[in-house]
């Protein structure tokens, strides 16, 4: 719905959201390119706080695209100008060293269920534009090799992140993991990839259900949805006046 997908593109108000509820998150501040060119001094000295590595990222947009990984001092005004072509809003996020990146698909509407986690391996640094849809050489591993305690906070996590930004049919919420299993979670994606080799409808092939019958499904939580939306009032009649 509009309300979910708004939540869902930007990343700053829905980090905002998850840490409300409890959901671990990495460190993280954001500000606009014009707060930058007014305000880089001070805004440097809060980026220090975090500690390189980190990824300067835009906040509305998708695909990784415009994502830098700064290791060093010299490289932050490069990176957060080239994010800055892209959105006028920057989120700066503290890197998780060495992580596991784990995706897992959501469906449903007040009841949603999780599907098997699956894990991404990046052929690059990170996984950028380049390793999701240029080289080819990136690899998932469905289900992803997890200890069952980790595999269920995860889901868990998956479906509270669903809910509270009132999500309806499908989701793919990403997380990292970091040393011992630390879990993040990283964004909510309320359009994720749906083709057959997607990792959505491939998590819930794993998952026993099949792309046609995973079709099916999302049709009926369509129909199903309408059907509650229409036993809605959108007229108001007031049985008295009671202002007079």
């Amino acid at each position: 719905n509009v309300l979910a997908s708004a939540i869902g593109m930007d990343k700053v108000i829905q980090k905002q959201v998850f840490q409300n509820i409890g959901l671990p998150i990495v460190s993280y501040i954001s500000f606009t390119t014009n707060d930058y060119k007014n305000r880089q001094s001070a805004i440097n000295k809060q980026i220090s706080t975090l500690g390189l590595p980190v990824f300067v990222k835009p906040a509305n947009l998708g695909s990784s695209v415009g994502i830098s990984k700064v290791k060093k001092q010299n490289e932050l005004a490069s990176a957060i100008k080239y994010a800055g072509n892209f959105d006028n809003k920057i989120i700066i996020e503290k890197a998780v060293i060495n992580p596991r990146e784990i995706e897992i698909a959501v469906l449903g509407n007040e009841s949603p269920i999780a599907s098997v986690p699956g894990e991404i391996i990046a052929s690059n640094d990170f996984y950028d534009y380049d390793a999701k849809y240029i080289d080819g050489k990136s690899k998932d591993v469905i289900p992803a090799k997890l200890p069952n305690v980790v595999s269920n906070k995860i889901k868990t996590m998956a479906i509270k992140a669903f809910k509270a930004i009132n999500c309806t049919g499908m989701a793919r919420v990403d997380f990292l993991l970091g040393i011992n299993n630390k879990i993040f979670i990283s964004e909510l994606n309320t359009i994720p990839g749906f083709t057959k080799i997607s990792m959505y409808p491939k998590l819930w092939q794993a998952s026993g259900l099949p792309y046609a019958k995973l079709i099916d499904k999302l049709i009926k939580l369509g129909l199903e949805r309408h059907k509650n939306r229409s036993k809605l009032l959108t007229s108001y009649k007031p049985k008295s006046k009671w202002y007079e």
